[in-house]
């Protein structure tokens, strides 16, 4: 009988969540939760009224992708930075890229970041001048989020007739 081959097993070391990640907690503090970026009109609408809330921000990470974001610390957080749970943590834990680790990398942890309507409506001028235009039509950018030299902010269609030769 032919003996069967010996099947590689894990080192113990990559069982220990402190030689996986650096103990600092930085990815255990808060709640990402995917959404619609401010691309649109509307998007910047959604945006705009998560970050009227304290303690509210909304970031586009390095792919791409929209995220809104609440300060929340897990309990399951240790003082020393480790997982309580770690054998046992949820799906989305275990999938967490450790490559792109904030604890770990020099690089921000986002591309774009916004904690207030005033960045996000500066963003938008600066960045995307048509959609803030058609922003400032629909009526959704006060003035402290258009900036003063904006102009009125105007509701719905134009009610201007054309002149007639």
């Amino acid at each position: 009988m032919s003996k069967l081959p010996k099947l590689p097993t894990l080192p113990a070391s990559l069982l220990d969540p402190s030689t996986v990640c650096p103990p600092c907690g930085k990815c255990c503090r808060y709640v990402a939760v995917g959404i619609d970026g401010p691309v649109s009109v509307s998007g910047v609408s959604t945006a705009l009224w998560l970050v009227y809330h304290r303690n509210v921000s909304v970031y586009q990470s390095h792919d791409g992708d929209w995220f809104v974001l609440f300060p929340a610390t897990c309990d399951n957080l240790l003082p020393d930075g480790l997982c309580g749970v770690y054998e046992n943590r949820p799906f989305l834990c275990r999938e967490y890229d450790i490559d792109g680790c904030e604890g770990s990398s020099d690089e921000a942890p986002e591309r774009l970041r916004f904690d207030d309507g005033k960045s996000l409506g500066s963003w938008l001028r600066k960045m995307r001048p048509a959609l803030f235009a058609r922003c400032l039509e629909a009526g959704i950018l006060p003035e402290a989020v258009r900036g003063p030299s904006s102009g009125p902010a105007r509701h719905g269609r134009s009610s201007r007739t054309p002149r007639r030769p």
